[in-house]
Parts: structure tokens; sequence; C-alpha cells
């Protein structure tokens, strides 16, 4: 499984994408570059698994989703944004929740990007500049947010866009980058799926099933997909409902 370990500082911000295990550190002011036998390993394809290596390692997805949704420094963690920060670099969070591993609110609101919103962003997450406009801008939050952050277990689906850009936007306002640990739901669920995609050497990407009530592409909504997600990848579906408790007898 491609693990992703955040290299943080004051100046820079930059993924390191390498095999190991399942969780990736993010050592705030430590890495300064990266390592160049991480570099070769972000452009290797991997072999694709036999059958027998598929069913142990979906064993091992299991397992983390056992021990994250146990551990209560668990903190999910979804943000909706302004476009993607590889292809603007201007990008702001618009709306940003964290949830522990009960499903409790850590933290959920609006976020004004002090920017206008662009169309396309609007089409997927719905957040316009009139939703926004009296939200607080993220520097007035994010002192909250880092010292949630701190020192938490925080899992995102898809954790190098969200925590790459909570970081970046970090040092962007010069908030001091708080040490936590990252693991990436997406990537752990790709594995369990186990469908392999030949084009890229790796696990195929899966998109995060919508399993909590609200739509989609809502930061609190998908946190708590993430979480429930989480906890089908278990064997648990005790959040599904019971049809046979269901009363047609109007």
């Amino acid at each position: 499984m491609r693990i992703f370990a955040l290299a943080a500082n004051r100046s820079n911000v930059a993924f390191m994408g390498f095999t190991t295990s399942l969780s990736f550190r993010c050592p705030s002011r430590q890495s300064k570059a990266l390592n160049p036998e991480l570099k070769t390993a972000m452009t290797t394809k991997k072999t694709k698994p036999t059958d027998k290596q598929k069913e142990a390692i979906k064993a091992k997805q299991v397992k983390w989703a056992k021990e994250s949704l146990a551990d209560p420094t668990t903190l999910i963690v979804d943000v909706e944004t302004t476009g993607l920060l590889v292809k603007d670099p201007k990008t702001e969070i618009v709306s940003i929740s964290m949830i522990d591993n009960q499903g409790r609110v850590a933290f959920s609101c609006l976020v004004n990007p002090q920017r206008p919103i662009p169309i396309e962003a609007q089409k997927i997450h719905g957040i316009d500049d009139l939703a926004v406009r009296d939200a607080p801008p993220f520097p007035v939050v994010a002192s909250l947010i880092a010292g949630i952050m701190s020192n938490k277990r925080v899992v995102c689906f898809n954790a190098q866009f969200d925590v790459h850009l909570i970081v970046t936007l970090f040092q962007k306002y010069d908030i001091e980058v708080p040490d936590f640990e990252v693991e990436c739901a997406m990537e752990a669920y790709a594995a369990y799926t186990g469908d392999w995609a030949v084009s890229k050497g790796d696990w195929k990407w899966q998109k995060l099933p919508k399993l909590a009530y609200g739509k989609a592409h809502d930061s609190l909504v998908d946190c708590e997909s993430t979480r429930l997600l989480m906890k089908k990848m278990t064997g648990d579906f005790s959040d599904e409902p019971n049809t046979q408790e269901i009363s047609l007898d109007f």
C-alpha cells in the first residue's frame, strides 16, 4: 500500500510516497527535503499481488480499521475547498469538519476563503459566496484547528489532499504546525477492496460511499461516511437500518 509521509517546515510541504506500515506521521519542522530513495519509490510500479497476498493485505486493513475506531485519539477530518492546490496555489478551505472515533463532532464550520468560490467548486460541494459571507476566515480558526489536531491520529479519505492543504494554510498564515499522525482511509479502503489498476501498478482508488445522512461533499457528512465505512470494513453493519423492524402499516 502506498503511504504518504508529510514533510513540513516553515517554507515548504512535500509528500513522499513509499510502501511501509499503514500510518504516516506528519513531523512538523523536521524533514527538509525529499529522500532520493522515496522519490524513486513514487514512480516505481508494484507487482500485482496474488490472491493469497490480497487476503493478507485485506486482513491488515481490517485490523487497521478496528484499531483506529478503538483509539480515542482518532480524529476524522474532511475539508471542502475553492479548488485543487496542485492547480491553484491560492486554494482555500470553505468548510472543515472533525469528528472523533465515536462520531462526536469536535469541530465543524464554514470558512470564508476571502476570495470568490469558483463555479466548478460550487457544483461539487454546493457552497457559494453567500453561504460563507459571515463565516470566519481560516486565520481566525486556524489556531483552534491546530490545537484540536495536535497529537491526534488524523484519518482522512484522501489524506494527501486534505492534510496537505491544511498544513499549507497553517504555514501561509504563520500558524505553528502541530505534531500528529496521519492515516489515509482512501488508501486503506482501496487495498481492502482489492481492485488492481494495471495502468498505475497499484490499487484502484474507490470513491467514498455516502453512508451518512445528508448530501455528499458536505465536510461533516463525509467525516461520518468515512467513520461508517471503517466500521463496515471491520464487519460491523450495526448502523444499517433493520428492515424487519420497519412497519409498512400506516
